[in-house]
């Protein structure tokens, strides 16, 4: 018969081996080629223990700053002092044993090995089969993008589709630059989109506003590769494709506003807008006035 208790014990442990009981904080996203977790606890779990698999690699970011840990080899330990954006990244075929104190909020992302390649492939650094481990290293950028993914858990921004790729895509760009085992052939520069591959996608994104596409999508409409679309983009639209989206969203929603009587529950919905909260806190930041209010002094 198998013991109850015991069973319970094992449950309260995630497959990242944090105990579940401790966690006040515990949120999940898919992305393209990988999954990103948040873990924040008051009680920080006193050890992380995961056997060797091969399910590729986690990287962990800290939030803030005051964690340490002791990391467990074969023969000898170490510690590591965790300031905010201090990265871990360590490889899932490695047993992992590691004694935490002092605080516990973290960001990761974790990888497998097949992700990993075409993470590679699809961002020019074919180079690239595998990350090195490493503890304690300071990241700011990757905690800047990693935080901009989480804050949309919460409500406080657009979690459209095309925002989390995005994302996803430039945080596999920097991953594979900063920790890979080799080089691609260089980032290129000053490459704009030429007009028929923009006039493709401003057709592509104004037929779906909700955001519903993928950075790989419009690449393969340009025939680029994910990385090089990316950086054309911005060169060419001095914006990324979701502040693009954005903008598109708004121009759209200011003609409903000005030609139509389309209450704004409707134009919220028509261009893209999670509701009409989420309308009208967007139309404020990039008009400076509600759009309610914005509509009288056009109308009248």
């Amino acid at each position: 018969m198998t013991d109850v208790s015991s069973m319970a014990a094992i449950k309260r442990h995630d497959n990242l081996g944090c105990s579940m009981d401790r966690l006040d904080d515990d949120r999940a996203i898919e992305g393209r080629n990988m999954t990103f977790y948040r873990k924040r606890s008051a009680a920080p779990p006193d050890r992380v223990t995961t056997p060797a698999t091969g399910r590729g690699y986690l990287l962990g970011l800290s939030a803030a700053g005051g964690h340490r840990r002791r990391i467990f080899k074969e023969h000898h330990s170490s510690v590591h002092e965790f300031e905010q954006n201090a990265v871990y990244l360590r490889n899932f075929a490695d047993d992992y044993r590691a004694d935490l104190s002092g605080s516990f909020d973290f960001m990761l992302l974790e990888i497998d090995h097949n992700a990993l390649q075409r993470i590679a492939d699809a961002t020019d650094f074919r180079g690239v089969s595998e990350l090195r481990s490493f503890a304690g290293h300071p990241d700011p950028v990757l905690g800047g993008m990693l935080g901009a993914l989480f804050a949309t858990v919460d409500g406080s921004a657009d979690r459209s589709t095309l925002f989390v790729d995005q994302l996803s895509v430039a945080i596999g760009v920097h991953v594979v630059q900063q920790y890979g085992n080799g080089r691609g052939g260089g980032a290129a520069s000053g490459r704009r989109l030429s007009s028929h591959c923009q006039a493709k996608i401003k057709d592509l994104v104004r037929s779906q506003l909700n955001g519903d596409l993928t950075v790989e999508q419009l690449a393969s409409a340009c025939n680029l590769s994910q990385a090089t679309f990316l950086r054309a983009f911005r060169e060419t639209m001095g914006k990324t494709p979701h502040r693009w989206l954005q903008q598109q969203r708004i121009e759209k929603a200011v003609d409903l506003l000005q030609f139509s009587q389309t209450p704004l529950s409707e134009i919220a919905r028509v261009c893209g807008f999670v509701d009409q909260s989420h309308f009208t806190r967007s139309f404020v930041r990039a008009m400076g006035i509600a759009p309610r209010a914005w509509r009288r002094s056009r109308q009248s």
